[in-house]
């Protein structure tokens, strides 16, 4: 790799979720990079610390057989309401002149008004009609990020006022980083400006 890989991905390589393919390339990168090695020791230690799961469910032999009786129950009640309908008995009555299945005019005016809806919406705009351009604008504070464009703008949030590691780089992106304190879940938000 000659890029650092993104955070979720080291955070996937942490916790043994990435697939074979990735988690080769991604350990021979975090081999030679003491930068990503160290972030996936920090996502190794946030796992060791983080509650563990426990299913809900203690006995897997019970839950099976209750899954099997309904499995059962539903089959039986599917003989009740009347012989399946095989592939080979079916005949397409929509094409035979003369006849006209409902289901068959329905798809076939859908299927018009798809295309007319098509060449209507992409039609180019006029001169007159053409947007105003606006600028964007991402900004950074200690609450999240916020983009703004024009009059309108999009906030995300950090939970409930938690501190966030912050990162701005010069090609338009931040990146905003932070631990929930009740879960320890860990959330990133990056957000690029093209």
């Amino acid at each position: 790799m000659t890029h650092h890989p993104p955070e979720s991905d080291l955070a996937l390589y942490a916790g043994g979720d990435c697939g074979r393919i990735a988690r080769i390339f991604l350990g021979r990168h975090i081999r030679n990079c003491a930068e990503c090695a160290s972030t996936v020791a920090e996502y190794e230690a946030l796992l060791l610390a983080a509650p563990k799961f426990e299913p809900p469910v203690s006995d897997w032999d019970s839950l099976a057989r209750e899954m099997a009786a309904n499995i059962h129950v539903g089959l039986e009640a599917g003989a009740c309401v009347g012989p399946v309908r095989h592939a080979a008995s079916w005949k397409p009555t929509a094409w035979i002149p003369g006849t006209w299945e409902p289901r068959m005019v329905f798809a076939f005016a859908s299927v018009l008004l798809l295309i007319g809806s098509a060449v209507v919406l992409n039609r180019p705009a006029t001169p007159g009609n053409q947007p105003v351009s606006a600028r964007t604008v991402i900004q950074s504070s200690e609450s999240g990020i916020q983009v703004l464009t024009g009059a309108t703008s999009i906030t995300l949030l950090n939970h409930h006022g938690a501190m966030a590691e912050q990162t701005v780089g010069a090609q338009g992106e931040i990146r905003a980083r932070y631990i929930d304190g009740e879960t320890g879940a860990v959330t990133i938000n990056n957000v690029y400006l093209e």
